[in-house]
């Protein structure tokens, strides 16, 4: 009886050990398996836009020079801009511009031009050329230099140092280039032809209809671009939701109107 005993604990501790065993190997290539997952590759290129389009500008200058050195020309553009304003460096800004308008990009027409439009520092004779580069970039096809057309045509434009008078406001003008950046699919466009359609007005037919699916348009593109620089727009979608009882649709834009426009709404 006690050997019995005896072989039965034996054979216990040896089912034991193995037992054991396995649950030192399956752990062993658990930890095996994972560590040889691989990593998901970061995009450099589409991080730096990210980032850039949030204007989080010192974090998206690290992947943008990364991207830059993988050859992404529309991140070389992005961080020109960056050091043109940030750095304040328009040579070296410049020269990274024309080696991408060089290569045919109407993204670096529409940067450079933009950027010597807005700088504080440079002259008439710079802004009326930097209107000619988005001129360019906009008969390339490219929306956001039609949109800066438009809003110049709009508003007029005037140095920044003395407002000596560059361009005269020119509604006809800014209807125009409204359209054509409206058929370029950029938002501000779609968003101020989609509000005079809504109204019938600036020579559109009526259509309440074709007005709120443009105005929905440019809100689905950016909501926060469509409600920071479209308020007029941003403000007429959120009064039809609210008419239509759809006051939960206008509640998020509404908190961004707020946000950004606290004295207006």
């Amino acid at each position: 009886m006690k050997r019995i005993v005896l072989v039965l604990c034996a054979a216990l501790l040896a089912c034991g050990a193995v037992s054991a065993q396995k649950k030192r190997v399956a752990k062993k290539t658990k930890a095996t398996t994972t560590a040889a997952a691989p990593a998901k590759a970061v995009n450099n290129a589409e991080e730096g836009k990210k980032w850039y389009d949030a204007e989080r500008y010192d974090q998206a200058r690290k992947y943008l020079k990364k991207a830059v050195a993988e050859g992404d020309m529309d991140s070389k553009v992005r961080l020109a801009a960056i050091i043109y304003n940030q750095d304040m460096d328009p040579e070296t800004a410049n020269a990274m511009f024309d080696e991408c308008i060089a290569a045919g990009s109407a993204f670096a027409l529409e940067r450079k031009g933009f950027c010597t439009l807005q700088s504080a520092w440079d002259t008439k004779e710079d802004k009326l050329k930097s209107l000619e580069l988005i001129q360019k970039a906009s008969d390339m096809g490219y929306g956001d230099a039609t949109a800066e057309l438009f809003e110049v045509y709009l508003n007029g434009f005037r140095t920044f140092a003395d407002q000596e008078v560059i361009v005269e406001a020119n509604e006809e003008k800014a209807v125009e280039y409204a359209k054509k950046g409206a058929e370029q699919n950029n938002p501000e466009c779609m968003a101020y032809v989609g509000m005079w359609t809504y109204k019938g007005v600036k020579g559109f037919e009526k259509d309440e209809e074709k007005g709120v699916q443009m105005l929905e348009a440019a809100d689905k593109a950016s909501r926060r671009f469509f409600a920071t620089n479209c308020l007029e727009p941003a403000k007429l979608l959120c009064q039809h939701y609210t008419d239509n009882g759809e006051a939960a649709k206008a509640a998020p834009i509404v908190e961004l109107l707020k946000k950004y426009h606290p004295t207006e709404y």
